[in-house]
């Protein structure tokens, strides 16, 4: 599951938990004036942290998404109406989010995710862990060649292979054969690697690996 993916499965059940919030309503006692319909206290809280949370992950908190869902005075009062606006600020993020209006964002996320994982990758290399650094790294980068190739606008099978999506690129002119011939050489060691055959590559390949994928990110997809 890609970075969007997830981002989105997130927004969508914080809308289905805004919504169960909304169906909690209790209509103020009879001869009131000026009083909002009540929600249950308890969910309102828990869901209001967890979007406040999510929304300044995704969107930053100098975010207009960020600061309209704050702005909303459900922590006085809890009440129906703040509620109801939240829910829609949550709603107009994701639409926004999957009409890919943040297009920018995006590509610090995935910046930041590859990151996290190309970290995740040398820390094993250094502890000796060679082979699963290897499927990592390999990992990362048939991910990243997805999104080249999203980017690009070229049509690619559903859940297409690596080797697939190499060639659809180089043939695009994305990068040159040279470069494509170093991936699918990198996917060789990967493969290898998630099949226990530990004798086609050594800790020098896995380095090499690393250094040359984090290079390639950096070039393309930073």
């Amino acid at each position: 599951m890609n970075v969007d993916e997830k981002v989105t499965i997130r927004l969508r059940e914080l809308i289905e938990r805004g919504e169960a919030v909304l169906a909690t309503r209790r209509d103020p006692p009879r001869n009131t004036i000026g009083f909002d319909a009540f929600v249950d206290s308890q969910l309102a809280y828990q869901w209001f942290t967890s979007v406040q949370n999510v929304l300044s992950r995704v969107f930053g908190a100098d975010s207009e998404h960020y600061k309209n869902f704050s702005s909303q005075p459900i922590r006085q009062g809890l009440t129906y109406a703040p509620t109801r606006r939240a829910l829609g600020v949550l709603q107009a993020a994701l639409e926004d989010y999957e009409q890919g209006y943040l297009f920018n964002l995006r590509e610090l996320i995935e910046a930041e995710v590859f990151s996290d994982f190309l970290d995740q990758s040398e820390t094993l290399i250094s502890a000796g862990y060679y082979a699963p650094a290897a499927v990592v790294i390999g990992s990362v980068l048939e991910d990243s060649l997805r999104r080249l190739a999203e980017r690009a606008e070229l049509e690619l099978p559903d859940k297409p292979k690596l080797d697939r999506v190499n060639s659809v690129l180089a043939k695009a002119g994305v990068y040159p054969k040279l470069t494509q011939k170093r991936i699918t050489a990198f996917a060789d060691i990967r493969n290898s690697a998630a099949h226990g055959e530990w004798d086609a590559f050594g800790g020098e390949d896995v380095k090499d690996m690393h250094a040359w994928v984090s290079r390639f990110i950096e070039q393309h997809l930073a």
